[in-house]
């Protein structure tokens, strides 16, 4: 296990975590706009920032808009490829309209797996975001729709669909009925036919890792049931992934359930023998008594 160090920087809202054979720091926790202004995050965010002009036309429409119970929640990963592309642009566009900075709420979370897509005080708690960064609109506090990891036409123009309240889909369209059945109580009800779920977003998902990231956030968060039928899910979907197979014995484990994670691992090593990662929590299983 590699040894953590914590220091806290800025206000006493952000927290930068450094860890040995880290590049950079994780920003983690709540943070500040000017926070970016810090190394090394404005080596990316500045860049990103000036670089992006928001289309004109929808920039101004987007002005007309009645904002004022409107707040945004911004969770992001200062690691992560897509947040360092993103989220410069949003806060621009965010500045350009003329957001009011209070209104905006940014969370920096880690990817550390024990604490996946998850803030060291769990401000990510209920948010259910599985992809970074994710953008979420709220009207008098209440969520009216969201942006998963990148816009599906650009920032402007899916902002202003959500803020007009018109048709949007999110990418990873699995996530929204993800969350609601959870709120329904079907991801822990131990009856569940998980075909039977997975054949009603079969047509929504766009690889294996969308239901992946979803069991692995909710495994760490723990809701270890919601997890395994997540996982079982993407396995009835891609029953020739050894990928899969692995995250259930995972899942397993940590659900502590040693013989069920041991055929999942054996499943996985059948599709794909070549895995090391795999060959060796097998093998550790075998040799635990």
């Amino acid at each position: 296990m590699k040894k953590v160090l914590f220091v806290p920087v800025f206000a006493l809202l952000t927290t930068v975590f450094f860890a040995q054979n880290t590049p950079d720091p994780k920003l983690l926790g709540p943070v500040k706009a000017s926070d970016f202004q810090q190394a090394p995050y404005a080596q990316w965010y500045n860049p990103g920032h000036q670089n992006y002009t928001p289309n004109p036309a929808i920039e101004a429409q987007l002005k007309q808009q009645n904002t004022a119970s409107i707040s945004i929640k911004i969770v992001f990963g200062s690691w992560c490829g897509d947040s360092k592309r993103e989220l410069p642009r949003m806060m621009k566009l965010l500045n350009k309209i003329n957001f009011p900075a209070q209104k905006i709420t940014l969370i920096g979370v880690d990817n550390a797996d024990s604490t996946y897509k998850q803030s060291p005080g769990r401000e990510d708690r209920g948010l259910h975001v599985f992809r970074v960064p994710t953008f979420i609109v709220y009207e008098n506090g209440v969520e009216i729709n969201r942006i998963n990891e990148s816009p599906v036409e650009s920032l402007e123009r899916d902002l202003l669909k959500i803020l007009r309240k018109e048709t949007y889909a999110p990418n990873f369209g699995s996530y929204a009925y993800l969350q609601q059945w959870l709120k329904e109580g079907l991801l822990s009800d131990e009856n569940i036919n998980y075909m039977g779920l997975a054949n009603q977003i079969r047509h929504k998902i766009s690889s294996e890792s969308e239901l992946n990231a979803a069991g692995y956030y909710w495994l760490n968060s723990g809701n270890e049931k919601a997890a395994l039928t997540v996982l079982r899910m993407n396995a009835a979907l891609h029953p020739n992934s050894a990928n899969v197979y692995d995250s259930l014995g995972d899942a397993q484990l940590k659900n502590g359930n040693k013989e069920r994670a041991i055929v999942f691992f054996e499943q996985a090593l059948k599709l794909n023998p070549e895995v090391q990662e795999t060959r060796d929590k097998y093998k550790k299983l075998l040799t635990v008594n």
